[in-house]
């Protein structure tokens, strides 16, 4: 065993990094860059590469060599996006855990930052910076990153669907028990990453600090003009596209009171018709292409 294999093997550190990936050599060395100068050292780097045909693993075993942080496993075969970001979380042994996507970018003192708030503060069981997308702008409304830090756990539910926006605070820096409890970990649907959230504002509150930024990438499937054909399997998913996630968000209001019930029931009504209306304008999009 090499000197570096024998650090790896024996280092248990604060943070676990999961970055699952599939053909991702065009922008993976900015990601890995981006995690490597981060301020806070202490961090393990899990890159899960869901057997990519690109020269994504000639990439990573370069930085594997040179870093005893970074643990490369390369997939037998592709398993899916789902079971690969599963996979990348058993993998962890941090007591903290984020995941971090082949094409995002995070200011280097992100993880300094968010892990300083979340050890100051037992309470919050997650936190991230400003989230924006690339060449966009930071706007905690329609990036889904802001606060949810009520006491009531029904207030943080119902707030994470106030309004139509992308789900920043997936990528937030996490206390990875929390996540373990998630049941949904392995299933794919519609705003299933959405579910988590609402899971995690069940237990506790989640944070966006001032400082540090994160700059997510393109290659998400959110960003796919497919994505409700992708998730499409009966006649109800296009009257109702987030069904599944409304009813997996009503089993934490068995206790709400009715003000709860109400605001939650029109705003998940609402975000089901803005999805329905969305998924004909992509049709028609793209049948005018």
């Amino acid at each position: 065993m090499t000197d570096l294999e024998q650090t790896r093997s024996k280092k248990v550190p604060t943070v676990s990094i999961g970055m699952p990936v599939y053909n991702g050599d065009k922008v993976i060395r900015h990601a890995i860059e981006s995690l490597l100068t981060q301020t806070y050292k202490d961090f393990e780097l899990i890159i899960s590469d869901n057997a990519s045909t690109d020269a994504t693993e000639a990439i990573c075993r370069e930085y594997e060599k040179n870093d005893f942080r970074i643990r490369y496993i390369r997939q037998s075969v592709n398993q899916g996006a789902i079971a690969n970001f599963k996979y990348v979380l058993d993998e962890a042994h941090g007591e903290y855990f984020m995941w971090a996507a082949c094409d995002d970018l995070r200011s280097a003192d992100f993880l300094q930052a968010n892990l300083n708030f979340l050890k100051s503060n037992p309470d919050y069981i997650s936190s991230t910076s400003p989230v924006k997308f690339c060449g966009g702008n930071f706007n905690e409304i329609k990036m889904g990153d802001s606060s949810l830090d009520s006491e009531n756990r029904h207030d943080r539910i119902v707030d994470i669907f106030k309004k139509w926006h992308a789900n920043g605070r997936f990528y937030s820096l996490f206390r990875r028990a929390p996540l373990l409890g998630w049941e949904h970990i392995d299933s794919s649907f519609l705003g299933s990453d959405w579910s988590l959230i609402t899971h995690l504002a069940n237990e506790g509150k989640l944070k966006r600090v001032a400082d540090g930024w994160v700059e997510l990438g393109n290659k998400g499937v959110s960003n796919s003009t497919d994505i409700f054909a992708q998730y499409r399997t009966s006649r109800f998913d296009w009257i109702f596209p987030f069904n599944k996630l409304s009813l997996d968000t009503w089993k934490y209001m068995k206790e709400a009171g009715l003000t709860h019930r109400v605001i939650l029931s029109f705003r998940l009504l609402y975000l089901n018709y803005k999805a329905f209306r969305l998924q004909f304008h992509v049709m028609r999009h793209r049948k005018s292409v």
